[in-house]
Formats: structure tokens, C-alpha cells, sequence
């Protein structure tokens, strides 16, 4: 599962090329929100500097600025150029957007460990 911040850039690894012979230099990636339908479309350079596994660079500030947070599925198509995308899926799964802030739980540490017991016990 890919995990993406709001209000940053997340550098993300894949494996979409372990499925096909072909070398893509860019990558089709189309996010959807499993709550709202909206679709995130991104067309994106290959990074990495080996076949095994692809480096991505997302700007999620830019990219998820206005989009609901929470769970997401995401497909991936080999691409030649920035216009055009293979209909083949490479890779498909899920992604969590996150909230900018993250949620810190109050925490209690006022307690008095001595206890009072009654009837001598």
C-alpha cells in the first residue's frame, strides 16, 4: 500500500515493470477515491536507476490539493511519451492519503499511583 502526506513531496517505489518486457520511460498512474469516485491522473518519469523496482516523484500538495482524504485505488500503464499510455495494467493497489497534520491523542500522566483500600484489606 503506498501511504501519501498532504502538504509534501513523497517519493514513492513500485513494481510495475516486473510485469511486462517492455522499458517504459514514463508511467500513467490514475488514483480514485473509493468514497467520492473523483480521479487523480498522473503521468509520471521513471527515477529509478534499475528495472527492479521504479522510484516516482509526487507532489501531493499539488496533486491531492483538494481531495477527500482516506482510501484510494490506484492503477499503473507503461507510457512512451507524456500523451499516450498502453491499456495493459501494470500494477494496481491502494494508496492512503493522509491529512497534513497528523492526530496526537491528550495524554492523562496526572495519576497518583498510591491507593487508598478499605475493611484493612
Amino acid at each position: 500500500m503506498i501511504h501519501l502526506h498532504k502538504n509534501t513531496t513523497e517519493t514513492i517505489y513500485v513494481t510495475p515493470s516486473e510485469n511486462t518486457d517492455v522499458v517504459f520511460p514514463y508511467f500513467y498512474f490514475k488514483f480514485t477515491c473509493r468514497v467520492t469516485q473523483n480521479v487523480v491522473e498522473l503521468w509520471l518519469e521513471d527515477l529509478s536507476s534499475t528495472q527492479r523496482v521504479q522510484e516516482f516523484e509526487i507532489d501531493v500538495d499539488n496533486d491531492f490539493e483538494n481531495e477527500n482524504s482516506g482510501l484510494w485505488s490506484y492503477e499503473i500503464h507503461g507510457a512512451d511519451d507524456l500523451s499516450t499510455f498502453d491499456a495493459e495494467v501494470l500494477e494496481s493497489g491502494y494508496m492512503y492519503l493522509h491529512d497534513a497534520t497528523t492526530f496526537t491523542p491528550t495524554e492523562y500522566t496526572g495519576q497518583d499511583n498510591q491507593f487508598i483500600s478499605y475493611n484493612g484489606q
